[in-house]
C-alpha cells in the first residue's frame, strides 16, 4: 500500500464509523415520511459521480468528479464548493447537507451525509490517484446507505 493512501484509508474507516452509528441510531424503525425528492435527486447524482471519481484513470478526472460529489453535497454556499469542477445537482435542489437538514429524520441522517462531506474534502486534497479513488469509494458507501435509508 501507498504510504500516501494511508491517511485516505484512515479516514474512510473513521467515516464507516459513522455509517455502523448511523444504523444503530435508525434502528428498524421506518422514517418519517416527508418530501425528500430533491435529497433523493442529489443523492442518486452524487453516487453516480463518487464512481466516476472511483473508476477514474487519471488524478485530475477523480478529482473533478470527486468535486462534483463535493458541490453535491454542500450546495453553493458550502464549504468546498468550487463551480470550476462543474454542479451536477444544481437544478436538483440546495445541497444535500442543506435540503437534509429540513427532512424528519435530519438528525440520523446527516451523520452520514457530514460523513460523506469530510471524506470528499479529504480525497480531494490527496495528491495520488489511489488515495482520491480509495475516498470516492467511501463516499459512494455512505452516499448508498443514505440512499437506502431516505428510502
Amino acid at each position: 500500500m501507498r504510504n500516501h493512501a494511508k491517511p485516505v484509508l484512515v479516514r474512510w474507516a473513521i467515516a464507516a464509523a459513522f455509517v455502523a452509528g448511523a444504523a444503530f441510531v435508525m434502528g428498524g424503525a421506518a422514517l418519517a415520511q416527508g418530501d425528500a425528492d430533491a435529497v433523493d435527486a442529489q443523492v442518486v447524482t452524487a453516487i453516480q459521480h463518487a464512481g466516476f471519481a472511483a473508476d477514474e484513470a487519471e488524478h485530475a478526472g477523480a478529482v473533478r468528479h470527486l468535486g462534483h460529489v463535493l458541490n453535491c453535497l454542500a450546495g453553493p454556499d458550502g464549504e468546498g464548493f468550487d463551480g470550476s469542477w462543474g454542479h451536477p445537482c444544481g437544478s436538483q435542489g440546495s445541497g444535500i447537507l442543506v435540503d437534509l437538514a429540513a427532512h424528519a429524520a435530519a438528525d440520523d441522517l446527516l451523520v452520514l451525509a457530514r460523513g460523506a462531506h469530510a471524506l470528499a474534502l479529504a480525497g480531494i486534497a490527496e495528491p495520488g490517484l489511489g488515495a482520491v479513488s480509495v475516498a470516492a469509494q467511501g463516499v459512494r458507501a455512505l452516499l448508498s446507505m443514505l440512499l437506502e435509508l431516505l428510502g
